[in-house]
């Protein structure tokens, strides 16, 4: 099944994605879930931008120019693809987002995809949105304006904007053996020359490249002939390329393993031997895997989106990260609760005695101390026993809200671990995902080893149910 790596996160921002909207209002992104009400949506295009761009985690060089991609003249629209040289020169190797979220070339011969390995859902808010908004315009510069004499009439630019501020929560699912490791596919014997010219080797590698070569050659000189010519696509071997046999690498880019795998023509004889595609399979190896994942947890722990003019800070205030190993991997998403909005009951106890008003106020909060609504009436009888005095206790339950917002976590039972840091979330991932022998900080008193592992920001409060 492999190894899986799940994050629920939620996070705590303003106003993060917005609409087309219409004229001069600006209209946030909202979606109705199963209550019938309305909630804000942070598209995961949205959150995927922000990882690459806004984090501060990818450098420049790590995201892909402008260059390496090409329009495609058949949509109407301006949509791009990266360009299929890059498949083959190794470059497409360089770029983490073409790794981590796939692509789509649709120039070459067969279309090229890849199916992105890390997955985004949306972000929706776990408080409905009640259209708040506020009423802007560009007075001040107007009022400049006027003064040089730009204008003879003061009519500022007016327009409204929708605003929510709310916790965030959404989920994103890496499988972390694809990371790092995925094929391309040609017809044509041109693309895999390509592919071993740029290939750089050494050792028994280098010897296997060259004598690769030479069977393509040799092909090249027997159709010149008209020999062979019934085995179009030749050579029928394939091509298998270890780092454990020398420096391997294509581009500027180290391979652990790279393989040519000829896919024979099932229509294919024996005295007819045909090729229908070659696909080509690149393994960066497990060090570029471990980095990448990394990076991309990175991204999460310190996310921040950069929005009209103003940055939000988006690291998590709670996250719950699952590591799988060989086993279904699971989410937490829809078990996470926001409670806090009336956790604070304040109960007014007015006692009455002879006609005498007595006001007590009592503050209890729900949870194991929870105390039920009554009224109650006592009746007491004088030391003599000859009359009976009544007394009454009435108690009145008002609510306040709470100021810390409580995520209640229900189902969370296993072998779950809470950790006080960022940088105790990275360890356990490079030691229970990529066996590293070490030691995660003051969190890492036992030896038990924790499938699940939560992180809170001191600002909340979580319950385990």
């Amino acid at each position: 099944m492999g190894r899986f790596l799940v994050m629920d996160v939620v996070f705590y921002g303003s106003s993060l994605n917005y609409d087309q909207g219409s004229g001069n209002y600006q209209e946030l992104k909202k979606i109705t879930r199963w209550d019938g009400r309305q909630y804000t949506l942070v598209s995961r295009y949205a959150l995927r931008y922000s990882m690459l761009n806004d984090s501060g985690v990818f450098g420049k060089d790590e995201l892909a120019p402008g260059e390496v991609f090409t329009k495609d003249e058949k949509s109407k629209g301006d949509v791009f693809n990266p360009k299929p040289d890059l498949l083959f020169s190794g470059e497409i190797l360089k770029y983490p987002e073409f790794d981590l979220f796939g692509y789509l070339v649709t120039k070459s011969e067969p279309t090229q995809s890849r199916t992105a390995p890390v997955r985004i859902s949306h972000a929706v808010s776990m408080t409905p949105f009640y259209y708040d908004s506020h009423f802007n315009g560009n007075h001040w510069i107007a009022q400049r304006a006027l003064k040089a004499g730009l204008t003879t009439k003061l009519e500022p630019n007016l327009f409204t904007i929708e605003e929510h501020y709310s916790y965030y929560i959404y989920t994103v699912v890496v499988d972390v053996d694809n990371v790092g490791r995925f094929s391309v596919f040609t017809t044509k014997i041109d693309d895999v020359k390509t592919v071993l010219d740029n290939l750089k080797a050494g050792g028994e590698n280098a010897k296997k490249v060259e004598e690769y070569k030479g069977l393509i050659e040799n092909d090249g000189k027997s159709k010149k002939k008209g020999e062979n010519e019934s085995k179009g696509n030749t050579p029928t071997t394939g091509l298998v390329l270890n780092s454990k046999d020398g420096k391997i690498g294509i581009g500027n880019v180290h391979l652990e393993e790279l393989r040519i795998i000829p896919i024979l023509d099932p229509t294919s004889n024996k005295r007819e031997v045909k090729v229908s595609l070659y696909e080509i399979q690149f393994d960066l190896g497990e060090e570029a895997r471990k980095e990448r994942v990394l990076k991309l947890v990175k991204a999460v722990l310190n996310l921040k989106r950069k929005i009209k003019g103003r940055v939000e800070f988006l690291a998590p205030k709670l996250l719950i990260l699952g590591i799988y190993k060989d086993k279904p991997y699971d989410s937490f998403k829809d078990r996470i609760q926001l409670l806090g909005e009336f956790e604070e009951e304040e109960y007014v106890e007015v006692e009455e005695k002879d006609g005498k008003v007595i006001k007590k106020v009592k503050r209890v909060t729900t949870g194991e101390n929870d105390t039920e609504e009554y009224v109650e009436e006592i009746v007491e009888s004088n030391s003599e026993g000859s009359s009976e005095k009544t007394v009454r206790v009435r108690r009145k339950r008002s609510v306040s809200r709470k100021r810390t917002a409580v995520f209640e976590i229900n189902g969370a039972n296993g072998n779950i671990k809470q950790v006080g840091s960022k940088e105790s979330l990275t360890c356990y991932i490079e030691k229970l995902l990529f066996n590293e022998s070490k030691k995660c900080g003051g969190d890492d008193k036992d030896d038990t080893i924790p499938e699940i592992l939560i992180f809170k920001d001191p600002s909340v409060e979580v319950r385990l149910e």
